[in-house]
């Protein structure tokens, strides 16, 4: 490693504070709700983690937002909560509008869209909460959204109108910034199945659709890419099994801000019988979240399943074999990368069934590259919101979820320290 790179090493590091977790995991469409969920479980992991302030990835719905806007008291109280519980609100999770527990999500989290005006309001008005909220030593906000809409029925007038909701939404942000002095980066985080699901096509996307528009109607690639980046979810584009390395350097070549890193562990399995489908679907397939799943042959994608289920992947296990029956030969088998977020302090060794993996990998190599190639510090949060489904055998659910959480900073923190990337701590 030259002198320089070590140089730039030095400078990018965190300290334990700036980590967050994504409070996704915490059902609450209310802000009554949200401040519950700050007063309960965010200041729990916080003192867990010996901490006397800590970052967060506050997830806030449309309803909570529109609340924070419209009642300045509500505003007042929430920003006292901020203060008195620790939280350094320095980003917020934009991605799912509407209640993120209810009994099915599914598809609903990618609605609305981005072609839709409320989207754009709702995103609107979370930039001026955390503009109003953001540490003044933090030098810029994040904001994760939606790749756009899920791709499905997807039309081309609503692709239209998106490019243009983006742009308005960076005019926006460049007045934001002018009356508050606070720089908040709307980011897209890749996600399968949806119109943005791989590099390849974020890029396309600003490259040939978002930039032109911009400079057509007055906005300069400077000022777009100032205000709209990138959210890059390490579980997605692992189960997309992208090269995470290779991506990352393509995003940023591009001169797209890589504003914040959801630091996420998918699941994979690899699955030869029908006693591996049976385990793996009554483990984790469910009827609340959406389990995208690409299927891969020889280290190469051969299909996908818009979610997991026993009978598509049985019939691609029937296909591959050329005869299904339940003793396959040990040869035959198809491996399967699932969106389904587990810890990240997760590895083969610590999953219930000997057949599964996970892509903690990608995590690593993402970090890898920060350390290396980034002249900033992206925003870094957990993102494991499946949580409540793991611990649902669990006799005291809050304490094994704080546990839960505390062991994935743990882990997180260890990763850093071994790329000399923790603040305040040497070999």
């Amino acid at each position: 490693m030259s002198k320089h790179q070590k140089t730039k090493r030095l400078q990018m590091s965190f300290s334990a504070a700036q980590i967050a977790y994504c409070s996704n995991v915490h059902p609450g469409e209310d802000i009554t709700d949200v401040l519950e969920n700050i007063r309960v479980h965010f200041a729990a992991v916080k003192n867990g983690r010996g901490l006397p302030q800590m970052a967060s990835g506050l997830w806030l719905s449309a309803k909570a937002t529109k609340q924070l806007i419209d009642d300045t008291h509500k505003f007042d109280e929430f920003t006292q909560v901020l203060g008195n519980e620790g939280v350094r609100l320095s980003s917020l999770n934009g991605f799912p509008y509407g209640d993120f527990h209810q009994k099915v999500v599914k598809q609903q989290v990618y609605l609305p869209t981005w072609a839709e005006l409320s989207r754009l309001e709702y995103t609107q008005q979370l930039a001026i909460v955390l503009a109003n909220c953001l540490p003044d030593d933090v030098s810029f906000g994040a904001i994760s959204t939606l790749p756009i809409a899920y791709a499905s029925n997807w039309t081309v007038a609503e692709h239209r109108q998106s490019v243009v909701n983006f742009v308005t939404l960076a005019q926006f942000l460049k007045t934001l910034e002018e009356d508050t002095g606070k720089r908040i980066v709307v980011s897209i985080e890749m996600e399968p199945d949806c119109v943005l699901q791989s590099t390849t096509e974020l890029t396309a996307f600003f490259k040939d659709e978002l930039i032109p528009y911009a400079e057509s109607v007055g906005v300069n690639k400077h000022r777009l890419l100032r205000y709209i980046g990138c959210c890059y979810d390490t579980c997605h584009q692992g189960v997309m099994g992208e090269d995470i390395r290779a991506s990352l350097q393509a995003i940023h070549s591009l001169g797209i801000v890589i504003a914040k890193i959801q630091v996420s562990n998918a699941l994979t399995a690899r699955v030869a019988t029908n006693e591996d489908i049976e385990a793996l679907t009554q483990l984790f397939s469910d009827e609340k979240f959406l389990h995208q799943t690409k299927v891969f042959s020889s280290g190469r994608q051969t299909t996908a399943i818009a979610d997991l289920n026993r009978e598509d992947l049985i019939a691609l296990l029937e296909s591959a074999s050329g005869d299904y029956c339940n003793n396959i030969d040990a040869n035959t088998s198809i491996e399967a990368r699932i969106h389904y977020h587990i810890p990240i302090n997760h590895a083969e060794e610590n999953l219930p069934l000997p057949n599964l993996g996970t892509t903690q990998r990608a995590i690593l190599t993402a970090l890898d590259f920060v350390s290396e190639h980034l002249p900033y510090a992206p925003h870094l949060e957990i993102e494991t919101y499946t949580w409540l489904n793991l611990l649902s055998k669990e006799k005291d659910k809050k304490l094994a979820l704080h546990s839960g959480l505390i062991a994935e900073f743990d882990w997180l923190e260890q990763a850093l320290f071994a790329r000399n990337l923790l603040a305040g701590v040497s070999k």
